[in-house]
């Protein structure tokens, strides 16, 4: 996908982020072959245009205590650990105007919105590590839904990669973990009945049976940076 996509819709794309991000990478490409490099330039990135790191760590052990919970290998669980980390970067390339507007966005602004996932997907794929190329399907599919009623590209089951389906359920328990313009923090109750409400929906119902397997564990993850937890988080 080129730059040109955007040409006229500056207002919601950031289009100097993503030269200067291709530009970065370029270069720590060409001087270094170590994924973890890559992966911190890339966490850095996201942090520094608003990204909140704790979050990021809760979606990556999310994931991964989901995967292992599957049955997926060590090595492919460190490895959707460190995807799940980066496949949001598709989201530097939105203005913070359009990221934060407390009102619902219009047809236009979403259309455009969506492709965020296939900017990410481009900026991370055949780098060569292993991380990033994962992380590369998961920013092209974290939207799509099990009844295929997502987006872009409107899969659906087993047509998303399993880091995709898994990767899902771990963003959205991150996002409505903390406050966004227009809501507030839900409660972990109340997210737990959302997220398995979702089953076979926009969620694969074998990830939300062991969401729900895993639930203490995984508020153990979100409560991790709470000095103390108010009541009605839980």
């Amino acid at each position: 996908m080129s730059i040109s996509l955007y040409n006229d819709t500056e207002k919601i794309f950031r289009v100097e982020n993503h030269r200067t991000l291709e530009a970065k990478l370029s270069q720590v490409y060409a001087l270094s072959q170590e994924e973890d490099k890559i992966i911190h330039i890339l966490v850095s990135e996201l942090v520094t245009h608003g990204k909140d790191i704790n979050q990021i760590r809760q979606i990556s052990q999310i994931s991964k205590i989901l995967g292992q919970s599957l049955g997926l290998g060590t090595k492919y669980c460190d490895t959707l650990e460190q995807a799940a980390k980066i496949y949001d970067i598709g989201n530097l390339m939105i203005t913070r105007e359009v990221y934060e507007k407390d009102d619902k966005l219009s047809f236009e602004e979403f259309e455009i919105v969506k492709n965020h996932t296939l900017l990410g997907h481009n900026l991370l794929i055949s780098k060569n590590f292993p991380a990033t190329d994962l992380a590369a399907i998961i920013s092209a599919e974290h939207h799509e839904w099990w009844n295929g009623k997502g987006y872009p590209r409107q899969f659906k089951s087993l047509e998303i990669d399993i880091a995709s389906r898994i990767v899902a359920v771990a963003d959205t328990v991150g996002a409505l973990f903390r406050r966004r313009p227009g809501r507030k923090v839900w409660s972990y109750n109340k997210i737990v009945e959302y997220i398995e409400n979702r089953a076979n929906v926009q969620f694969d119902p074998d990830i939300i049976d062991v969401f729900l397997i895993n639930k203490e564990v995984i508020l153990e993850v979100l409560l991790t940076d709470l000095e103390s937890a108010p009541s009605w988080y839980i």
